[in-house]
């Protein structure tokens, strides 16, 4: 293997560890003791770790080495408002103009995500990346009928970006609020169930169907508002305002 290969591989290994939570956000990446554990030499791993720093999935200090990026409710709360921006811009095309092709492939996204178990109370990597591949993949196929093929460049950036965040909610509280050493909230556990709902992204999925512009816009935007609040849990923010709260009911019932 030549040695690009070699930084590539390290590349993908690293990413994938950081995207699915095997590494926690602010966690240390020792190049000797990531060597170890993935069976890769000390010089792809630099060079690899410096390309997720361009990526901004890890960050480096002076003479501390690299590091998880870190996840804030301010970064979360703009790639949500991008995430949101996109994906209505697209799904708006999509309604407008996608056809019979766009609609199939929707619903063999949406039979997908339905029978993958949602991670919460799993701790296996290999549930959460189940959940993340038919989760990101109903909402990448969402927009795949829009036309620009920009936008859905970005929406992708977007989505992974999202995915270090969305698992520091499940399964690293601690790295959001130190005070929570691991553990959620019976409040954030029942706002985390709804931001993973089944029911939810079906919905969702009938009004891109029916060609319902009005009502898919807003349930995007309601899904990304459940998200923002089991953040407010997580760090104990007051903020999940009235809407929000109907909206929970709404959901549970």
């Amino acid at each position: 293997m030549k040695s690009s290969g070699k930084t590539e591989n390290a590349y993908e290994v690293l990413k994938r560890a950081i995207l699915n939570g095997t590494h926690a956000p602010g966690a240390p990446l020792r190049v000797a003791a990531l060597s170890k554990a993935h069976g890769i030499s000390a010089t792809p791993l630099r060079e690899a770790l410096s390309r997720l720093e361009e990526k901004r999935l890890v960050v480096a200090s002076p003479n501390c080495g690299w590091r998880v990026a870190p996840v804030s409710f301010e970064e979360l709360n703009d790639l949500e408002d991008a995430r949101l921006s996109l994906e209505q811009r697209l799904l708006d095309d999509a309604i407008a103009h996608a056809g019979m092709e766009w609609e199939a492939d929707l619903v063999a996204a949406h039979h997908r995500l339905m029978h993958t178990p949602h991670p919460i109370g799993r701790d296996a990597v290999d549930d959460r990346e189940r959940w993340i591949v038919a989760h990101d993949g109903f909402h990448e196929k969402l927009v795949a009928g829009g036309r620009s093929s920009w936008l859905k460049s970005f929406h992708a950036v977007t989505l992974e970006q999202l995915q270090r965040h969305h698992q520091a909610l499940l399964f690293h509280p601690g790295s959001i609020n130190p005070d929570r050493h691991g553990r959620h909230s019976e409040e954030t556990l029942d706002l985390l169930r709804l931001a993973l709902a089944h029911e939810h992204h079906t919905k969702l999925m009938q009004a891109a169907l029916d060609r319902d512009r009005d009502v898919a816009r807003a349930l995007l935007g309601e899904h990304v508002q459940i998200t923002m609040s089991v953040y407010r849990s997580v760090v104990g923010l007051d903020g999940v305002d009235d809407v929000e709260k109907r909206t929970k009911r709404e959901e549970l019932q």
